[in-house]
């Protein structure tokens, strides 16, 4: 225990420091977390939280059990990279990187002894990753010689400012607030010519937990260094400057070579979404709205954009004080003045969220600059003569009149509670002589009013009396239930027999990603790396998904259906024109979510006509055919062919006709009511909310009748595209069937180009007569067409039955591998209604074939005629490429670490012969 010891016997400082930091993060944690308490809550926030953070944790869970007891009773490493649970299919490590793969702290789930636990423990790990943030922040803190009280102040805002009060909701969100103190301390460590361990070492879990805030985290890296450089050295010198940047390069390089296994894979698959290329609409400047909340929401917190503040008054009092100064701190001052300049222009927010739209989810960042600045400035503002009281007690009194000026109505009691506070601290730190400054009784009410005011923070937005946040998370002890017994799929668990098949809800509060814990294939995916093939077969047929990582199947278009082998169909009782044609054999009944707010009575319905995992067919039809058909027709053709690139057809099947026959008919209509609607050129004008339109018309019986939109535009009169709304709904109503379509304008975060949107509403027996169109917002609603096209499914049987004469047989999904046998008496190609990726790879009896891209999203390969056995095997693109990087990285690291050893040890030697000389 002499580590607790100082020189003295005493206890050590460090511990007392400890102590003292615990007890003040138990008590604001317990007081701004009660109100979780009180209201029943858990930190799973509804709905990301449950859909993606706890889901993919669970399964986190389970995925590394597998992979160790593989190894204890089997002897092999085995690691699972493909799962047909996740979405259509997906690469584990791409989707579940960014929210739990790499996490340290996550690696502790394996302890958890049974996964009704796992909320208990998700909870934890939020509060513990707030507990070590402001560790590390002590840490940079006591590195640079700062006092332990000061310090203690600093953490405290630093683990309760407005971005953790937010940030509960993403968890890894968190994880920033740890890593970047302790690489800033790594940075200086480098410049003394110390050690980089803690630099490289940082880095490389910072990398390997999230490349998203390691890409931010590098740039602030780069800004702290130059500074630092600055601070240190003074003017610059070309040689001097050199030297620091190929010595930070070099050990920058080889850290992220090392960790290389993932980087590559992750940012490969991050470069390829269709999330990181959309255009969206961009301004020089925020709304004059965001620079009011940025103003008071220094001081208590809740602007926009992600810009989340909130320091209390002892940050705001402190950063006055610095710009009040003139000739010291001036790289602190620098600092300060670059970063909020960063917040005050939309371009910083889109390039550090990696070019894509304008968030600045860097606020954690800007919080250890405010909170450093804090401690830094307190052993001044405990020393402030006359004239700079007087100065700091009127700059206060400005910011107090300026906030009130620039109020919004709904928050004005909210504010002006803080500014009581901070005019409370204001008197406190100005009206006080520096010797009663020095008493312990003064410093522990200055700890009470910080602590105050972060308790009053935290309460503000979370209480249901005031923000309301908590209403938001999921109730303790339902998360898991919400994902597995409460989810449609688990009405068809114990029927899912081939486990190749699928499933597909179209209960409107069914959450997604549900499959992954009910170990069946569903169609919804919410993660935010995405397949780009998914995307675009989505655009190809006008399904109304509103981002291109988030979808929830077919929208019950039968032959979609069909072709993507989905087999269980689940939907809400007593309405049954929600289910697609063929599904009328039910299978279960149930009622999911019962005494909850989400509880409703469903029904599952099969469908055994749908194709099998694996069909094939000598049709194929060139890719140049294909594109120019209409997305009717389009969903036609994979039916009667598959569509492959041009240049990758078969040449034995080149000169194949395809002979396709298409049977969709598109109806004539007219309007024949209208409710505060205005007819224009190109669309609708809504006078008012809710405003419709209804179309009359002659449908076809025994159809899908499909409502489509063409190029679908908004604006607002008065108003620009960067003022006018981002997100429209409009119903699309067919008997008793409402659909909405929601469309996002270049505006919305999320926009991602989609502007062409076909409905279906229902499959009918008899003829559907009447849509009305439902305008939620009030506006012009300009498209290059609209059509109403009925599908007749007569030919649907027929034409499932052609592709089903020649499957894939005995089909086994194992880790990473498909395998079975097709038999053919010609050469055919052989379609996997597997999501398409250049990590598979195909072997007809042991020999390697090529992978073809078929129907946009799924995969082919050409068998030759007879009997074959079939194999794809999987490995994540680039991992291979990455892991060799990695192995040539910690060689490298090796090589660094001898090297610094030897040199080290030359150095001693002849420091020793010196001292002998002298």
């Amino acid at each position: 225990m002499r580590f607790l010891r100082n020189k003295d016997g005493n206890v050590s400082k460090k511990v007392w420091f400890a102590l003292a930091y615990t007890i003040c993060f138990t008590i604001i944690a317990g007081a701004v977390f009660s109100v979780f308490i009180i209201n029943k809550k858990s930190f799973i926030w509804v709905p990301d939280g449950l859909q993606q953070h706890f889901n993919a944790l669970l399964y986190y869970r389970s995925w590394l059990l597998s992979i160790i007891d593989t190894l204890i009773t089997e002897h092999r490493l085995s690691v699972p990279l493909w799962d047909m649970h996740i979405g259509l299919g997906s690469d584990v490590l791409t989707t579940l990187h960014y929210y739990v793969i790499g996490d340290p702290l996550n690696l502790l789930s394996v302890f958890v002894p049974d996964e009704k636990y796992m909320e208990l423990f998700y909870n934890a790990m939020v509060l513990v990753r707030i507990y070590f943030a402001g560790l590390a922040f002590s840490a940079y803190c006591r590195y640079h010689g700062q006092k332990p009280y000061s310090t203690l102040l600093g953490a405290m805002v630093y683990d309760f400012c407005f971005w953790v009060i937010i940030a509960v909701r993403h968890p890894y969100f968190l994880n920033p607030m740890i890593y970047l103190p302790l690489i800033l301390i790594g940075v200086d460590k480098i410049y003394k010519k110390q050690k980089p361990w803690l630099y490289m070492g940082m880095l490389a879990v910072a990398t390997v937990s999230s490349f998203y805030f390691t890409y931010m985290i590098c740039v602030f890296v780069v800004i702290y260094a130059l500074l630092r450089y600055l601070m240190l050295f003074g003017k610059p010198v070309f040689k001097t400057v050199w030297y620091w940047v190929w010595r930070f390069a070099a050990y920058s390089f080889v850290t992220l070579s090392s960790v290389s296994i993932i980087l590559l894979p992750v940012v490969a698959m991050t470069l390829s979404t269709g999330r990181a290329g959309a255009q969206h609409t961009f301004s020089l400047l925020y709304p004059l709205s965001y620079y009011r909340k940025l103003f008071y929401g220094f001081l208590i917190g809740g602007s926009t954009y992600w810009s989340e503040l909130g320091y209390t008054g002892i940050v705001l009092l402190a950063v006055l004080l610095l710009l009040l100064g003139r000739r010291k701190n001036r790289g602190l001052r620098a600092g300060f003045v670059l970063m909020t300049l960063l917040l005050l222009f939309p371009f910083a927010g889109k390039m550090l969220n990696g070019g894509s739209y304008v968030v600045n989810r860097y606020m954690w960042a800007y919080s250890m600059l405010v909170s450093f600045i804090a401690v830094k400035m307190y052993p001044q503002m405990m020393e402030m003569h006359f004239k700079k009281k007087i100065a700091l007690f009127w700059a206060g009194i400005t910011y107090i009149c300026l906030c009130l000026e620039v109020l919004g109505k709904h928050q004005k009691q909210y504010v002006l509670v803080a500014l009581l506070l901070f005019s409370m601290l204001l008197v406190l730190i100005v009206g006080t002589g520096k010797k009663t400054k020095e008493k312990f009784v003064f410093k522990a009410a200055l700890l009470v009013v910080v602590m105050l005011e972060l308790i009053y923070q935290g309460w503000a937005e979370y209480a249901p009396q005031a923000g309301g946040y908590v209403e938001e998370f999921a109730t303790q002890g339902e998360a898991l239930s919400m994902l597995t017994t409460d989810a449609a799929g688990s009405l068809v668990k114990n029927h899912a027999k081939d486990t190749t098949y699928r499933y597909e809800s179209l209960q409107s509060e069914e959450w997604k990603n549900t499959a992954m814990q009910l170990g069946i294939n569903g169609t919804s995916y919410y993660f935010s790396l995405a397949n780009p093939d998914i995307n675009q077969f989505q655009r190809e047929m006008y399904i109304n998904q509103t981002r291109d990582f988030c979808y929830s199947g077919f929208d019950a278009r039968t032959m979609l259906e069909v072709l993507s082998g989905v087999r269980y169909y689940v939907v809400p009782s007593g309405n049954k024109g929600l289910r697609p044609y063929g599904y009328n054999v039910c299978i279960n009944r149930g009622t999911l979510g019962a005494g909850g707010q989400y509880e409703v009575k469903c029904d599952a319905y099969e469908n055994d006509s749908v194709l099998p995992v694996g069909f094939a067919g000598s049709t194929v039809i060139p890719r140049s055919i294909y594109e120019k058909l209409d997305v009717t027709k389009k969903q036609q053709a994979l039916l009667q062919g598959i569509i492959v690139e041009d240049d990758k057809v078969p040449a034995a099947l080149a000169q194949k006709e395809t002979g396709m026959e298409f049977t969709d008919k598109e109806i004539s209509y007219e309007i024949t009511d209208m409710h505060n609607v205005e007819l224009t050129d190109h669309g609708f004008t809504a006078t008012e909310k809710k405003a419709s339109v209804t179309l009359s018309f002659e449908g076809m019986p025994e159809s899908e009748t499909y409502f489509i939109l063409k190029g679908l535009g908004f604006s607002e009169e008065g108003k620009t595209l960067t003022q006018s709304k981002s997100r429209l709904h409009i119903d699309v109503t067919c008997g008793k069937i409402t659909k909405m379509i929601t469309f996002l304008t270049r505006k919305n975060n999320f926009y991602s180009g989609v502007d062409d949107y076909l409905i279906n509403t229902g499959y009918r027996d008899e003829k559907a007569d009447e849509i009305t169109l439902t305008f939620h917002e009030k506006g012009t609603y300009r498209f290059d067409e609209m059509q109403i096209v009925c599908q007749p499914m007569q030919q649907v049987d027929s034409l499932a039955k052609k592709l089903k004469q020649n499957v894939l047989k005995g089909v086994v999904m194992d880790t990473n591998r498909i395998s079975g046998t097709l038999e053919t008496d010609q050469e055919e190609l052989l379609c996997l209604t597997i999501p398409y990726s250049s990590g598979w790879q195909a072997y007809i009896d042991g020999k390697e074939a090529d992978v073809l891209k078929a129907d946009t999203m799924y995969m082919a390969v050409d068998v030759p005629e007879g009997i074959h056995q079939i194999e794809f095997y999987y490995c994540t693109p680039y991992l291979k490429t990455g892991a060799v990087l990695s192995g040539l990285g910690i060689l490298s690291v090796i090589g660094i670490a001898v090297f610094r050893y030897r040199t080290g040890d030359k150095r001693k030697k002849e420091q020793g012969r010196t001292k002998e000389r002298i």
